[in-house]
């Protein structure tokens, strides 16, 4: 690792799960830093959001100071470590040389590991080509080589491949074909992994080049968040027609805009656990470049969010996308989305700010509720939430990997 400037030791798996095994004793399941107040990522976290808004304002001469450690840490929960570390590279960002020390090894690991992730997801997209099956690349697989300023500042927990539906059983052979073993599934999507690579992360500070990934076969590009909620039918907008092409092998799609846009700000807002300011700024990003290219309109992004019942959803990240880099998105466009959202949401998300909206050190009752309206859809969630179909074991293995993939910004649909 030493093309990586790498200075901390890897964790033992055991020490990883010794880490999970204290923050369940605490009483805050994703909370695994015994060595970091909660008050000094807090304020790591303010300070990285204003630098980020500072440097997509086009600043110049912005400074992100702080403690070395916590600043470390605010950019590996919100995932802008990396796109951080390249700023700095560029001269966008300035810092005190323990940050910038921790930013550079943020960026080298994360260039390694998208470089292992994009070859990997272009062999898989192409046995699925020789196999006649239609692939659309989904989320940070196709924003890091199509928005980011170099794939290597995006970094991603796995890789998101969708597929007709009817072709499912036949991709998953595939998946079986590459080596990848099935870890678990619900009606949506299949999840796979490499049986011999280690399931613990070698850090819990930044994104290792050798950190476990996964991917993520989607039959289906619904969004929902639990018995109860609203469905966003995003299938209704034919993602599989859409003639994008994914730039490292054109055998695959990627999402036409609308529909890219509505599919990444609603998946995006369904849960505060996937509203890191990564997926904010990648939503900057995205907004600014198709709308200069034309390939984005406003009235067009909105009648497909009526014609999918999506608008709500994508709603909490809008608007914190526009608080982000305000001006982004139309007053207009972001009242439409605002109507179609339960009044809870709405009331959460004007307390919220770009570096405040993700949730990893508590857990409010209250927005976990926010999207079931009335007692009866509130009350099919908490059923679901308290009495589970699967056995302890299962279940334990299911509350580990839910606070994993809070603290890294994902979740599964």
């Amino acid at each position: 690792m030493a093309a990586t400037g790498d200075a901390d030791p890897e964790m033992l798996a055991e020490d990883v799960r010794r880490r999970f095994a204290w923050a369940r004793r605490q009483g805050r399941p994703a909370w695994l830093w015994p060595d970091i107040p909660i008050e000094a990522w807090r304020a790591a976290m303010d300070r990285i959001g204003r630098a980020t808004a500072a440097v997509l304002a086009g600043e110049t001469g912005v400074r992100l100071d702080g403690e070395a450690e916590a600043i470390g840490l605010a950019g590996y929960t919100s995932g802008v470590g990396p796109l951080l570390g390249l700023w700095l590279e560029q001269g966008r960002l300035q810092a005190s040389e323990p940050v910038a020390a921790v930013l550079t090894r943020h960026l080298a690991h994360n260039r390694l590991r998208t470089a292992c992730m994009e070859a990997s997801a272009a062999e898989i997209v192409g046995r699925l080509a020789d196999r006649g099956i239609a692939t659309v690349v989904l989320k940070g697989a196709h924003t890091g080589v199509g928005y980011f300023p170099e794939p290597g500042a995006r970094p991603a927990s796995d890789i998101d491949l969708l597929v007709a539906a009817g072709d499912a059983d036949m991709a998953e052979a595939v998946m079986r074909g590459c080596g990848l073993m099935l870890k678990g599934r619900n009606p949506w999507e299949s999840n796979w992994v490499d049986p011999a690579a280690r399931s613990e992360p070698r850090s819990l500070t930044y994104v290792h080049a050798e950190d476990p990934w996964s991917v993520d076969l989607h039959n289906s590009l619904n969004i929902a968040v639990g018995e109860g909620t609203p469905l966003a039918a995003l299938d209704l907008a034919q993602p599989m027609a859409s003639s994008g092409r994914w730039p490292v092998d054109p055998r695959a799609g990627v999402l036409d805009q609308p529909l890219l846009l509505l599919h990444l700000a609603a998946h995006a807002g369904a849960g505060w656990q996937n509203l890191t300011l990564l997926r904010q700024v990648e939503l900057v990003l995205v907004i600014r470049r198709d709308l200069e290219a034309g390939r984005l309109s406003w009235p067009a992004f909105l009648q497909a969010g009526e014609l999918t019942g999506a608008l709500g959803y994508a709603y909490p990240a809008l608007a914190l996308a526009d608080k982000l880099a305000p001006g982004l998105v139309p007053a207009e466009a972001l009242g439409q989305c605002a109507a179609r959202s339960p009044a809870a949401v709405r009331r959460a998300v004007e307390r919220l700010t770009p570096a405040t909206a993700q949730r990893i050190d508590r857990n409010s009752v209250g927005e976990h509720f926010m999207w079931a309206e009335g007692w009866r859809a509130r009350l099919r969630l908490l059923v679901s939430d308290i009495l589970p179909a699967v056995r302890w074991p299962e279940f334990r293995r299911i509350y580990e990997e839910r606070a994993w993939r809070l603290i890294r910004g994902r979740v599964s649909q």
